[in-house]
């Protein structure tokens, strides 16, 4: 054999190694923090989009947990419990402690796997993106076959698709905690509102977080109508599902595309 050819083994090792190691590297990097918002208020589109849908064919919320007077499943929750919801659809109750106990699964786990490999690393953030955008694609896929009935709120068979939605939503919220954004958080509008008007730069010219609440709100109330109207379709609620599961693969590629942080 000639000698060459055992020398060049090791320049080849050399370099695979060389490419699989800046390979790692760059999906191990953080992600560069200054326009992390953007995909955050995405998310609050992708919340106004579902929750509307869900509410109007299932009756329960899958990302607002909490909220005042008849909104919030903490709420239908507790009305539950006090028997006052004996003319809504059938185990309404159970729903609403359902996509609570999931949503907070969600939660615990992203964020508990996200501080393990890093909040704002690339491949931490995509890899929480991929797994709600995989739930919410099952849950799609699950009404289109007529597995769970899109439009029949006294079916028990919703049970199945409320985890797959609410524990989706509990990833989303994690993480937008893990990137810093306190004044998006995605699913809930209450502190949102007090947020905006106790401002005391509401009227200043440049206010950053301002203009990220507003935009929070805005998004998800849009995110609601066009829910809302594509709710009247037939199959309305699994369009909006696979619209949202679009969205958050969309997401998922770009938080691997994002720029690196800035030492």
């Amino acid at each position: 054999m000639p000698p060459y050819e055992n020398e060049s083994t090791p320049f080849i090792a050399e370099s695979q190694q060389k490419g699989s190691k800046s390979l790692r590297q760059y999906l191990l990097a953080p992600v560069n923090l200054q326009y992390a918002d953007l995909p955050l208020l995405a998310c609050c589109f992708v919340t106004g989009i579902i929750d509307a849908g869900a509410y109007n064919a299932w009756g329960t919320f899958m990302g607002m947990q909490t909220g005042t007077q008849f909104t919030g499943n903490t709420i239908f929750l507790a009305l539950g419990v006090a028997g006052l919801l004996v003319n809504r659809a059938h185990l309404h109750w159970l729903r609403s402690l359902l996509a609570i106990g999931t949503f907070m699964l969600g939660s615990l786990v992203s964020a508990d796997v996200t501080r393990r490999y890093g909040n704002t690393r690339r491949l931490s953030l995509s890899l929480n993106f991929l797994l709600q955008a995989v739930f919410i694609i099952i849950a799609a896929i699950l009404i289109t076959a007529d597995v769970i009935p899109e439009n029949n709120p006294n079916s028990d068979r919703i049970l199945i698709g409320i985890p797959f939605l609410a524990a989706q939503f509990g990833a989303q919220v994690a993480a937008s905690r893990a990137l810093g954004y306190g004044e998006i958080p995605t699913t809930v509008l209450t502190s949102v509102y007090n947020d905006l008007a106790s401002d005391p730069k509401l009227w200043t010219w440049r206010n950053a977080k301002r203009n990220r609440r507003a935009a929070a709100a805005i998004l998800i109330l849009g995110g609601g109508i066009c829910g809302g109207w594509l709710s009247r379709l037939t199959e309305g609620f699994a369009i909006v599902l696979w619209i949202g599961g679009a969205m958050k693969v969309l997401l998922c590629i770009a938080w691997l595309a994002y720029g690196e942080a800035v030492e």
